[in-house]
C-alpha cells in the first residue's frame, strides 16, 4: 500500500466516524440552500500575469512537521499582505495535522477565497465543505472514477464552490478535458512515491487544448521557478512548503 492509499483508506475510517457524530441530514440542515452564495476563488485568478494560490499547512507526509509554531491566522494575513490571489489550507487531520477549524478561522479574518484541500472522496466532504466557508475544493482524479468527478463536480457546482481537478499524468489530463467548469491543478509531487519535477506542469500544459485556468502544484521554490513556468503559459502557483517555511515573496 503506497502513502496515497494509505491516506484514503484512512479517510474513510474517520469519514464514517463524523458521520455517526453529524449525519449527513442534520448536516446539509445547516446549509441554506436557498441562497447559496457563489464562489468568487476562480475569479480571482482569471487573467493574471501571476496569481499565486499561498498554502497554509503546518505538515505534511514528504516533509514532516513543516511549522512548529504554526499560527494559520497570522499566516493568512502574512499573504493577504504579500499579494496572494487566493488560500488554500489544509484540512486532513493526521497526515497534514490540519483542521476544518483552521479554516473556519480563517476564513473570519480574510478576504481572500480559500481552497479547502483534503482528499474528498464522498459528496458528505462536499457539502461540510460549504458549511466551513471554502470557496474550493480538491478533486484528485487519481482517487476518483470517472462517475465520481461528474457527480461531486456537479454538487459543487450546485453548491456555488468552484473546483480543483488535480491530476498527475496524461491519461489523467485526458479524462478531464470535458469539465470545462474546472481549474485544472497539475501536481508536481507524485502522490506515490513523493518526488517531485517541476517539468510535469510544463508537459502537461504543453498537450492540453482547453481553456481552464491551469495550475501549477509542488516544487515551486522561487520566483525564478514561476518565471520558468509563466514561460510556458502557467500563471496560477500552488505554493506551499516554500512560503511556510520562509520570505518567499521577498526572494
Amino acid at each position: 500500500m503506497n502513502i496515497l492509499e494509505e491516506i484514503v483508506l484512512n479517510t474513510k475510517t474517520k469519514l464514517e466516524e463524523k458521520k455517526l457524530r453529524l449525519p449527513f441530514n442534520e448536516l446539509l440542515s445547516q446549509i441554506n440552500l436557498e441562497n447559496i452564495e457563489q464562489s468568487n476563488f476562480k475569479k480571482n485568478l482569471e487573467n493574471k500575469s501571476k496569481a499565486i494560490i499561498a498554502e497554509i499547512k503546518k505538515a505534511s507526509p514528504s516533509a514532516g512537521v513543516i511549522s512548529e509554531n504554526f499560527d494559520p491566522i497570522s499566516k493568512a494575513k502574512e499573504y493577504e499582505s504579500s499579494g496572494a490571489s487566493a488560500l488554500s489550507i489544509l484540512t486532513e487531520e493526521d497526515y497534514f495535522l490540519g483542521s476544518i477549524e483552521y479554516l473556519k478561522q480563517v476564513k473570519a479574518i480574510t478576504n481572500l477565497p480559500i481552497l479547502r484541500k483534503d482528499f474528498i472522496i464522498d459528496k458528505y466532504q462536499i457539502y461540510e465543505s460549504k458549511l466551513i466557508g471554502a470557496d474550493c475544493i480538491l478533486l484528485i482524479a487519481s482517487i476518483l472514477n470517472d462517475n465520481e468527478l461528474f457527480t461531486f463536480s456537479e454538487i459543487a457546482e450546485k453548491l456555488g464552490l468552484d473546483f480543483i481537478i488535480e491530476v498527475h499524468d496524461e491519461n489523467e489530463l485526458s479524462r478531464v478535458e470535458q469539465f470545462s467548469n474546472a481549474l485544472i491543478g497539475v501536481n508536481n509531487r507524485n502522490l506515490k512515491t513523493f518526488e517531485v519535477d517541476l517539468n510535469n506542469s510544463i508537459k502537461l500544459k504543453e498537450i492540453f487544448k482547453g481553456n481552464n485556468i491551469f495550475i501549477a502544484e509542488s516544487g515551486i521554490k522561487s520566483f525564478k521557478d514561476i518565471e520558468i513556468l509563466q514561460q510556458h503559459n502557467i500563471n496560477v502557483f500552488l505554493i506551499g512548503e516554500s512560503l511556510m517555511n520562509g520570505d518567499f515573496f521577498e526572494t
